[in-house]
């Protein structure tokens, strides 16, 4: 088998170029890169072939977001894979020990036919960031899953969800051969993964969070934090709109249109969205307390 690696990016080249020298410091070589660069500005595709020669660079337009991006490098990956090749998705701002696609390999032979997830780390901290979660559509929460009280019965070192984001997600190439692409048109940046994850779930491949199995990554470097710390009526609305936002409204419904039961998805979408709006204010003022306190 073959992994091949997928990495949309956009500028933020001192990222790019840590995460491909952990990729080049790996135990496993069996493996391929492709980045499609979509508009960076910051000399982006220059510096990759000078320091990294046998990455395969596709350029593109600042036009498409994550989600446009990742699907050039699919479509790249499926003209060349081999039916038994893997595709692993990472985002750019994403570290690796040097026996990650080792370990990756060790459990797509135990798990075959199966999606197999990274637990992710933050790299400021060292810290657990996150294990898994599973998606409860009745109650519009996703539950964290851990490896603790949830590992599968044979096996404490992985646990099963139902969905996983980006940041090392591991697909059979035939997941894509048999679902398509991500879904562009109706999520650009925020939730194609989470969305595309859950497809393959339904389609028969679980998806397995490995414990040894670590991605590093820069958790602050994403998302819309900033936004929440002053509040303002233009704030709160590009909380809510803005295509960087995680809480953007528009992806919130298609992600509940395209997953959720049809029977549950407007009780979902009441609770959901009332769960978005709440933490922003819920944040905004815990925010505002810790300022206080530092006066």
């Amino acid at each position: 088998m073959k992994i091949w690696i997928c990495i949309p990016v956009y500028n933020r080249i001192e990222f790019t170029l840590q995460c491909l020298q952990t990729l080049q410091e790996q135990t496993f070589k069996d493996y391929a890169v492709v980045i499609c660069d979509h508009g960076s500005t910051d000399g982006t595709t220059a510096k990759i072939k000078s320091r990294f020669p046998d990455v395969v660079v596709i350029n593109a337009d600042d036009s498409l977001w994550w989600t446009g991006a990742i699907n050039i490098c699919v479509k790249y990956v499926l003209q060349q894979a081999a039916p038994d090749d893997y595709l692993l998705t990472l985002n750019n701002d994403n570290e690796l020990p040097i026996d990650y696609l080792e370990e990756l390999a060790k459990y797509s032979k135990k798990y075959p036919h199966s999606v197999l997830a990274s637990a992710k780390y933050d790299i400021a901290t060292g810290k657990l960031a996150a294990e898994g979660h599973w998606q409860s559509w009745l109650t519009a929460k996703a539950k964290v899953v851990t490896f603790a009280k949830n590992h599968l019965p044979s096996d404490e070192n992985v646990i099963e969800v139902n969905h996983t984001s980006g940041r090392g997600a591991m697909f059979p190439i035939k997941v894509f051969q048999n679902l398509g692409l991500y879904d562009e048109a109706h999520l650009p940046h925020y939730g194609a993964d989470y969305d595309f994850s859950h497809k393959a779930m339904r389609a028969g491949f679980p998806i397995y969070v490995c414990k040894t199995c670590r991605v590093l990554a820069h958790v602050d470097a994403t998302g819309m934090t900033a936004v929440r710390d002053q509040f303002s009526i233009k704030g709160f609305i590009n909380y809510l709109t803005s295509i960087r936002s995680p809480a953007n409204l528009k992806v919130h419904w298609w992600y509940g249109w395209n997953n959720c039961p049809k029977i549950l998805l407007p009780s979902y979408i009441l609770l959901d969205v009332g769960r978005v709006i709440g933490s922003y204010f819920k944040y905004f003022f815990k925010a505002k307390r810790q300022n206080t306190a530092n006066i």
